[in-house]
């Protein structure tokens, strides 16, 4: 008896065996190629701001990739405000595999009203066909005069939710908001020079950086565009750098230009959060606000 189950053992141990030392078969579907990809970029019919993203490829996830972000939906639309030329993307995932169609570039030929007449973009701006001056809140005489001070202090989690909706964000969420009488060690006091946005033709920013004798060492003057994310509230810099003072230029963040949080902006008042570098900084990260205020509010106060 003992012999019949060494003998049985010994086939199952073996059957075991020869299953586990068989591989498994995975067999991947065909991998598309781009003329198997069936898609369309177009402008609506009610909006020809409106991009309408279509994907007409069966059995496979669109991936859409916009001058604004990423997309699944098999089909979206994108709002495009402001004339220029713009790069679509179209890919999709298939049991073989990703594949992309070749990029598309649509034209647009009209500025979107709608789009920016929201109150972020009017506050910036003034409104369609206008412009509007900010300086940072702090001039050569040492006075402020909307904010207590040109710089304040947040949490890494703070933002738009938590400083002008009032939300409790937790985590990383705090507030100092110093007066700069009483502690001049923020900066010095000078004139910083402003920043101008308008909304004629386009997004366009004109920076001037007056803070240093040469002028130049801050930038000098600096022409450039900027977008804002009014889901988000952040705004993007692009070609022009932040007013800052000096003493922050390089001991601060790894770049003056690029995209900042915005965290709070009104018709006088604007706060833009910049993430302070723990490794350029040497201190630990928080975001570090600068203060601004409007030129028509500074020259009537």
């Amino acid at each position: 008896m003992k012999n019949r189950f060494k003998i049985l053992y010994t086939l199952l141990g073996l059957t075991l065996l020869f299953s586990a030392c068989t591989p498994d078969n995975y067999e991947l579907g065909a991998l598309l190629s781009k003329s198997d990809l069936n898609f369309t970029i177009e402008p609506s019919s009610a909006n020809p701001n409106d991009i309408v993203l279509t994907s007409l490829t069966p059995n496979v996830t669109p991936l859409w990739t916009t001058p604004f972000g990423r997309s699944i939906k098999v089909v979206d639309t994108i709002n495009v405000a402001f004339p220029g030329d713009y790069t679509f993307k179209y890919g999709v995932e298939s049991a073989g595999g990703y594949v992309q169609a070749d990029s598309v570039q649509v034209s647009i030929n009209t500025l979107d009203q709608n789009a920016v007449s929201g109150d972020m973009w009017t506050n910036i701006s003034g409104g369609y066909g206008k412009e509007k001056t900010w300086y940072l809140d702090l001039d050569a005489n040492g006075v402020s005069k909307i904010w207590a001070g040109p710089i304040y202090f947040y949490g890494t989690n703070d933002s738009w939710l938590s400083v002008t909706d009032g939300v409790a964000v937790g985590g990383d969420s705090w507030n100092w908001s110093p007066d700069w009488s009483g502690n001049q060690w923020l900066c010095a006091a000078t004139d910083f020079g402003s920043m101008t946005f308008n909304l004629k033709d386009g997004p366009y920013v004109q920076v001037d950086h007056t803070s240093t004798p040469d002028g130049i060492t801050m930038g000098g003057q600096q022409s450039g565009t900027y977008m804002l994310d009014t889901k988000n509230h952040t705004i993007t810099l692009n070609d022009v750098t932040l007013i800052h003072p000096i003493n922050y230029h390089t001991t601060l963040t790894k770049s003056w230009t690029g995209k900042f949080k915005i965290m709070a902006l009104t018709a006088d008042k604007m706060m833009i959060g910049v993430l302070r570098d723990p490794v350029i900084s040497g201190q630990g990260a928080c975001i570090q606000t600068l203060n601004f205020v409007s030129k028509a509010y500074y020259d009537s106060h």
